[in-house]
């Protein structure tokens, strides 16, 4: 059986990776939180404990790895070790700090890449210099979900678009290709070693709609030159069957970053979704690459996501974040009110604070209950077909994202989707 495997967003978790927020998060001032891609401060052991309402219904539903637990595991291999820390310190142009880090043991050194290490002030340079880290800390790593995709039973790590993130691609790519719980089938992209300023790709613009159909977010961090090239190794990939690909044109907006921001998968024939940019008439540009079996690539627009994916034979129910009010829909977009994630068909992690949301859930037969319920036995999720289980995430969305933003599936039972 293969370690990783992802078809559907919607499939039985059976493995999933996080990572707990820790003091990386408190290194970010107000001046400086906007150079690490966040539009606010914030308040750790608020985050902290939300994230872990998080990792406590995971736990109850699948296999939980951290992240962070992961790398210390990889780093155990003295070589592998070596490897990891040439990589990243070239990367960052710091290679006269190999040395130094490579006399760290293996937890040490995955702490230090997360929390970052210190400049040390023995220069006159550096003393007069305003730089405090001579290797930055990494506060968007508990959003898990953009440093790597798991498709079928391969690989793309991501090509960060920003370089504040660099390093949490590089953890990414050698836990997948030297931990033996995650190895895979290869990579279709390896975003340290092919991605550029032209080429980037990150996991919240990509959606595994089914095994061979997928919508990809053409936006700030996703550019079409990625998928140009995602699309010339699938036509490795395709046999027997043709193969879909939806590329989404969003808008370049702090609240649009990812397409995982206004469409999710919620159920095999259900999803959330931002209605203006799906629905309305702020409908985005959808394009529809196929490709045949002979390799033969055709490409033509579509009137909508929703009217392509139909067009392919997987019909969606839309459920509109915040409702039919325009004012209520545009707050709860803002706050991740689309970005759910699914740990079985029709059963959804999302923020309990977009409660107009959780209201429409509720409309469309899913029973709404609270994170606690769950964690302290007063719910069992396996007797609903349906279930929203909202988290506390106020803190959490400040950071820019949601549920699904915070979880890495690697791997998911089949399943259906259409037919």
């Amino acid at each position: 059986m293969p370690n990783v495997r992802v078809c559907s967003e919607v499939g039985i978790l059976e493995k999933v990776v996080i990572h707990s927020p820790g003091k990386e998060i408190e290194v970010m001032t107000p001046e400086t939180a906007q150079e690490v891609l966040y539009n606010d401060i914030l308040t750790l052991p608020v985050v902290a404990e939300d994230h872990k309402g998080l990792k406590n219904v995971l736990k109850k539903v699948t296999r939980v790895y951290e992240l962070k637990d992961l790398l210390k595991d990889v780093l155990n291999d003295e070589k592998v070790k070596r490897d990891f820390v040439i990589t990243i310190t070239g990367l960052e142009g710091r290679a006269d700090l190999a040395d130094y880090l490579m006399s760290f043991s293996a937890k040490e050194l995955a702490d230090a890449v997360v929390y970052g290490v210190k400049e040390k002030k023995d220069t006159l340079e550096k003393f007069l210099s305003n730089k405090t880290y001579a290797l930055p800390p990494l506060p968007n790593l508990y959003f898990t979900r953009d440093i790597s995709v798991v498709f079928r039973g391969k690989v793309i790590t991501g090509s960060m678009a920003n370089k504040v993130r660099i390093g949490e691609a590089v953890i990414a790519r050698f836990i997948y290709k030297h931990h033996p719980e995650f190895k895979s089938e290869g990579f279709i992209f390896d975003g340290i070693l092919e991605g550029n300023e032209k080429i980037t790709i990150e996991g919240g613009d990509f959606l595994v709609i089914d095994k061979d159909v997928v919508a990809i977010g053409v936006s700030e961090r996703t550019t079409p030159s990625s998928i140009d090239i995602f699309v010339e190794r699938m036509k490795k990939e395709v046999v027997d069957e043709e193969f879909h690909i939806f590329a989404v044109v969003l808008p370049k907006e702090r609240s649009t970053i990812h397409l995982d921001m206004v469409f999710t998968m919620v159920d095999k024939d259900k999803c959330v979704c931002h209605y203006p940019y799906l629905l309305g008439k702020e409908k985005l540009r959808v394009i529809h690459i196929n490709i045949k079996p002979s390799g033969e690539v055709s490409i033509k627009e579509e009137g909508s996501l929703l009217e392509g994916l139909e067009k392919v034979g997987v019909k969606l129910e839309p459920i509109i974040c915040g409702g039919s009010d325009p004012v209520n829909q545009k707050r709860e977009q803002w706050l991740s009110g689309t970005n759910f994630f699914a740990f079985a068909p029709g059963k959804i992690i999302g923020y309990a604070c977009n409660y107009h949301t959780f209201r429409e859930l509720e409309k469309a037969g899913f029973k709404t209950v609270h994170v606690n319920d769950v964690i302290n036995d007063k719910i069992d999720v396996t007797q609903y077909d349906r279930v929203a289980i909202g988290i506390e995430g106020a803190e959490l969305a400040r950071g820019g994202g949601g549920v699904r933003c915070m979880t890495m599936p690697v791997k998911r039972k089949p399943i259906k989707i259409r037919g």
